[in-house]
């Protein structure tokens, strides 16, 4: 156990230093992680995504609508329903937190192989 709670925290410590990188926040990466290009969920269905309250979201949303990675709108077919869709910037940036993400230090030295077994085990844990 104590070895999975040392590549938590290596991992941890990667995603802080990539984030700042990037300028941003955990909960904005988050948003921009769950918001697949092309994409136009409303702020309850994004909200749902990132396992978060509307309410908590709509801040998040503000932030990167000032960046312009985001902008957010009214639903076509409900007013009262508001959207959300990367811009390009926002879609750019997006490329970037995947690619980030895809890199662990402590993940990319093991062999193609051990990479696989590892998915394998986390694909039957979660």
């Amino acid at each position: 156990m104590r070895r999975l709670m040392d590549l938590f925290a290596s991992t941890l410590d990667h995603q802080g230093t990539f984030l700042e990188t990037l300028g941003l926040t955990y909960s904005q990466a988050k948003l921009l992680w769950r918001l697949e290009v092309g994409d136009t969920p409303s702020l309850k269905e994004l909200a749902r995504r990132c396992g978060v309250d509307p309410s908590n979201l709509g801040g998040v949303v503000d932030q990167l609508t000032e960046r312009k990675l985001v902008v957010s709108r009214p639903a076509e077919h409900d007013k009262r329903v508001r959207v959300v869709r990367l811009t390009a910037d926002g879609v750019r940036l997006r490329r970037r937190l995947v690619a980030c993400m895809a890199q662990n230090p402590a993940i990319d030295g093991l062999s193609p192989k051990r990479q696989n077994q590892l998915l394998e085990i986390l694909r039957e844990v979660s």
